[in-house]
């Protein structure tokens, strides 16, 4: 019997403890951080799987919560970021948990690109933010659906290697490439150096969000900046995330694609490194493009004050172009080739390198700093329908940036201060193109491109809710050409300093309105292409660009903040706009003959219907909606020809390559068992194809949808499967169009690059946790 009592009581005791124990669990503290900043999040949500216990973070980020378990998840939250789960133990001494922004939360996104670290309502000047997964949705080969649906910004493209961007009509004008716009990758400048961008070296599926900047931002990026700027942000990995993925995608007209990645995220280092391969056969003839990419995205924590980044990318691309059709070529067959570009092979052919290298630190709660150089290079082996064009080029920079924030009692001011440097070396020759062969030598020309900023910025609260933003900049640019075949063209073409001023003011009533008031001025000097005059002489009389802008803007949340508007009205006066005038076959000359106006108004609306708090099924509901109106025209627009003479005049005629509305309408659904779905309808309205105004573009509608389901199973893998289709009505449309093209021998101008008619793909994507 005493056994008995006795073994009772030791059970009795040991329950006790082992309760008492369970009861315990385990205390988990920690910090919230910006995943990109580095800044501690003050009012982050962590709550425990079982919604029963729940805190946030202080002043300084940090956090403190016991859990009745000694290990599980936290469900850690805030508005404006990605929801994360963040595994928990009693072996974690402490977690530094980092938070990815919520580019969806259309004003409450935090805006990196104007270093107030603020939000989009909270920031003047229009503003736009895409995700990744926006970026993706027609299928990850072109990301034109994704910039043309945002107001303001357009993309056209013929082929995947034929391109071009404008902003607020700033852009379209350029025959090839990018110019007025500035982008960056992860901070780090891919313009060259005389303001021109390509962008196919950039691979879509390693781009993890993008920062639209509209209008002059010359108080923090200088000259080349009457458009604005595009900061794309590569992929990372997400907190405690360690994983391999490899990735398929097929498609209409040959389009195939393959894609392996590994991604791990910790206390220490953020690493994404990522390989893939693409074919695709085109929908015209001779329209053939194969890429290879590698890129390389590592963030490195040293210590809470200290984030170093290293970027590096390779990419090989080798592309066909078609080349323009006229009007009767489109109607007989839109899918030919341009018998020029056939009997000359005309294509690219160009391998890529980036190499980038930067740091964040924080010296005390006052001062940071944020300095990048980088490196790129690059060898072009160019066969085109006039000529047989071979270049090396190489680019070397770099860009610092302090802010000091004194905390001042009364009118604080917060300060910025920094400079860009960019040098690059184009090694170029021209040779007659024989059947896509080089024949004899046209030109050797060494081009050594310097451009430098100097830039400041300061942002002061007048009261809790009106702050006042100051900035200018200071910008030179030189050209030194050198011609071994004419050393007489030898030469340097300098632009004067210039200064850029940025001065708005905002006033915030609350999460329903705020209001930003902006007038800023850019300049955009002319490319290496456009300097030189009829005989291949540097054109000295040339200038650069300039222009004023003038903005207004009302920005807000409403419906508990699940509705989000952001409305622009804008007046962009531009001056010494660069004309083209083909003087002879194959030779364009560029004068300062124009002047232009640029008046529009910019919506963008979207509604979270549904999200993953209050929805039953549905994780996400939201309908969007962009809608653009542009009133450009000529003011003083004057043709000269080579002896400064007037050709014609078109002053008051519409801006060519604007339409005046453009209006884009979608849908992004997700499913709690999985499931996903958006549509897009866009519809650009006729536009002038000609500065006479005599020929126009017509109008078009298109629509685009994908579907998918995405499923977590056995614990470490994730699947993604989807499928998709563009262009539902067949629209029959060219999107790149040769501005103002000119007909010779007695031939109808090309204006036209067809786009492909309704055209399908599918993927697949597994990852495995490891």
């Amino acid at each position: 019997m005493k056994s008995i009592v006795k073994l009772i009581v030791v059970s009795v005791v040991v329950l006790f403890f082992h309760t008492k124990t369970q009861a315990q669990g385990t205390t988990v503290r920690g910090y919230v951080y910006d995943l990109e900043l580095q800044e501690p999040l003050i009012g982050a949500t962590l709550i425990t799987e079982d919604t029963t216990i729940a805190t946030s973070t202080n002043i300084d980020g940090f956090f403190e919560i016991q859990t009745k378990d000694k290990q599980g998840k936290l469900r850690v939250s805030m508005i404006g970021y990605q929801t994360q789960f963040v595994e928990y133990n009693e072996g974690y001494s402490q977690l530094n948990i980092k938070l990815k922004t919520d580019v969806t939360l259309l004003n409450e996104v935090r805006i990196t690109s104007y270093a107030g670290n603020k939000r989009s309502r909270e920031t003047p000047g229009a503003i736009a933010t895409i995700s990744g997964k926006q970026l993706r949705q027609s299928g990850g080969s072109s990301i034109q659906n994704a910039l043309n649906s945002v107001s303001g910004v357009r993309m056209d493209q013929s082929t995947l290697s034929e391109s071009r961007i404008s902003i607020r009509g700033n852009g379209i004008r350029s025959p090839w490439g990018i110019r007025n716009i500035k982008i960056y990758i992860n901070d780090i400048p891919v313009t060259e150096a005389d303001g021109t961008t390509r962008i196919e070296a950039i691979d879509i599926e390693n781009l993890g969000s993008a920062e639209i900047v509209k209008g002059p931002a010359s108080s923090i990026y200088g000259g080349g900046t009457t458009g604005g700027v595009i900061n794309f942000k590569l992929q990372d990995a997400n907190y405690q995330e360690r994983s391999i993925e490899g990735a398929a995608l097929i498609g209409s007209f040959g389009l195939q694609r393959y894609s392996t990645s590994y991604r791990h995220g910790d206390e220490k280092v953020n690493t994404y490194v990522s390989y893939g391969q693409q074919f695709f056969d085109g929908h015209r003839e001779h329209a053939k493009d194969e890429r290879q990419f590698m890129t390389g995205n590592f963030q490195f924590y040293p210590s809470e004050k200290q984030t170093i980044t290293l970027l590096l990318s390779r990419s090989i691309q080798n592309s066909q172009i078609p080349g323009a059709l006229n009007q009767k070529q489109v109607e007989e067959n839109p899918n030919q080739a341009s018998a020029s570009n056939l009997d000359k092979q005309a294509g690219r052919y160009q391998k890529w390198t980036r190499i980038g290298i930067g740091q964040q630190y924080r010296f005390n709660p006052k001062l940071t700093n944020s300095t990048s150089i980088f490196t790129y290079f690059y060898d072009l082996n160019h066969p085109l329908a006039y000529a047989y064009i071979r270049n090396f080029y190489q680019s070397y920079g770099g860009r610092t940036r302090f802010t000091y924030d004194p905390k001042f009692e009364k009118l604080n001011t917060k300060f910025t201060l920094g400079a860009e440097f960019n040098q690059g070396n184009t090694k170029g020759a021209q040779y007659e193109n024989v059947k896509g062969k080089e024949g004899n030598i046209r030109s050797n020309i060494d081009y050594i491109n310097t451009y430098y900023t100097l830039f400041y910025q300061s942002e002061t609260e007048l009261t809790s809710k009106a702050v006042l933003t100051a900035g200018l900049s200071v910008n030179e640019l030189s050209y030194d050409v050198k011609d071994y075949l004419s050393p007489e063209k030898n030469g340097i073409k300098r632009f004067n300093a210039q200064i850029s001023p940025r001065v708005a003011l905002s006033y915030n009533f609350g999460m329903p309105l705020s209001v930003h008031g902006t007038v800023s001025t850019g300049f955009a000097p002319p490319t290496t292409s456009e300097i030189t005059d009829e005989n291949g002489s540097i054109n000295q009389s040339i200038r650069a660009e300039k222009a004023i802008n003038y903005e207004l803007n009302f920005k807000g949340n409403l419906l508990d903040s699940r509705f989000a508007y952001d409305l622009a009205f804008f007046k962009m006066d531009m001056e010494g706009e660069l004309i083209a005038q083909t003087v002879q076959q194959n030779i364009t000359i560029y004068n300062n003959s124009g002047r232009t106006e640029h008046n529009g108004i910019e919506l963008a609306l979207a509604y979270r219907i549904i999200d993953e708090l209050n929805g039953k099924h549905l994780s996400l509901l939201r309908p969007y909606a962009s809608i653009t109106y542009s009133d450009f025209s000529f003011l003083d627009y004057k043709i000269l020809d080579s002896t400064q003479e007037m050709v014609s005049q078109f002053d008051g005629n519409e801006l060519t390559g604007i339409p005046p509305w453009v209006v884009s309408i979608g849908v992004d659904l997700e499913t709690k068992i999985g499931f996903y779905f958006n549509a897009n309808f866009y519809y650009n309205d006729k536009m002038p194809l000609n500065d006479a105004n005599t020929t126009y573009n017509p109008s078009y509608n298109l629509l685009n949808t994908k579907l998918g389901y995405q499923k977590e199973f056995l614990k470490h893998f994730n699947l993604n499967v989807y499928a998709g289709l563009n262009n539902i009505l067949d629209a029959k449309y060219s999107s790149f169009t040769s501005l103002n093209a000119v007909g010779f021998g007695g031939n109808q101008p090309a204006y036209f690059n067809p786009s492909p008619g309704i055209n399908s793909y599918m993927g697949i994507a597994l990852k495995y946790k490891l």
